[in-house]
């Protein structure tokens, strides 16, 4: 089940973080008021009348009020930071990749600026470079990676008939993070679900999911979220 702490609000406006558990489905449903959402760490699949939309890792979503659609999570969970807008609205449908853009936002955050001003600087224009779905045999791949963190990924590469470089070109065209920053994702998100749903000590966190000390793990959750795990772990303490 879904866990949220509204961070910010103002008239027409509210900026809300949610945390859904690993595997969580949502039925097909509608908001109320338009959104424009951060996926911070883990991902998930998302079902419209727009088609099927996979979104793993750092990305922007925008949706009209009242679209309807249903979503699946991974195994991760997903953290996502969502603007949800009462009149201004993006005019349609969309979900991209762009990681620098996640990144962007953070670190205007972490400087100072609001969440809702950031979020909002991407209205009334949609986020760019909509989703294509991968071809079967990179999304196997992508799959498997993450099933199989054992794996090289020279080996995969191999196993897929390819020298690794290209292997490691075309998954980034087609995911917008290399193999690497993938496996640094879901390994994010573990932390993430993990921090958020127990009060598992961090050291314990940290050994759990393949850090190499707490220090590893607070860097890579602050990286990937914008806020150090004790301070995410107080705001869902306070939700």
């Amino acid at each position: 089940m879904s866990v949220s702490v509204t961070l910010e609000a103002s008239t027409g406006r509210r900026l809300v973080l949610t945390h859904y558990a690993p595997g969580e489905e949502c039925r097909p449903h509608r908001h109320d008021w338009a959104q424009v959402s951060l996926l911070l760490a883990g991902g998930y699949v998302e079902d419209s009348d727009e088609g099927r939309a996979r979104a793993d890792g750092p990305g922007l979503s925008a949706k009209p009020a009242r679209f309807e659609h249903q979503n699946r999570f991974g195994d991760g969970g997903a953290l996502i930071l969502s603007l949800n807008l009462e009149s201004i609205a993006p005019e349609r449908y969309a979900v991209a990749r762009p990681a620098a853009a996640g990144r962007d936002t953070l670190r205007r955050m972490s400087a100072g600026e609001t969440g809702m001003a950031v979020l909002a600087g991407h209205l009334p224009g949609e986020p760019s470079s909509s989703l294509v779905a991968p071809g079967p045999w990179l999304q196997q791949a992508h799959d498997r990676l993450l099933a199989e963190p054992g794996m090289s990924v020279a080996a995969l590469a191999r196993s897929c008939g390819l020298h690794p470089v290209r292997f490691a070109r075309l998954f980034r065209e087609a995911f917008a993070q290399s193999p690497t920053a993938a496996r640094q994702n879901r390994r994010a998100a573990h932390a993430v679900d993990r921090l958020v749903r127990s009060g598992a000590p961090l050291a314990e966190i940290a050994a759990a999911e393949g850090f190499a000390d707490q220090a590893h793990l607070s860097r890579a959750i602050a990286r990937a979220t914008g806020w150090n795990p004790g301070r995410l772990r107080r705001l869902f303490i306070a939700a």
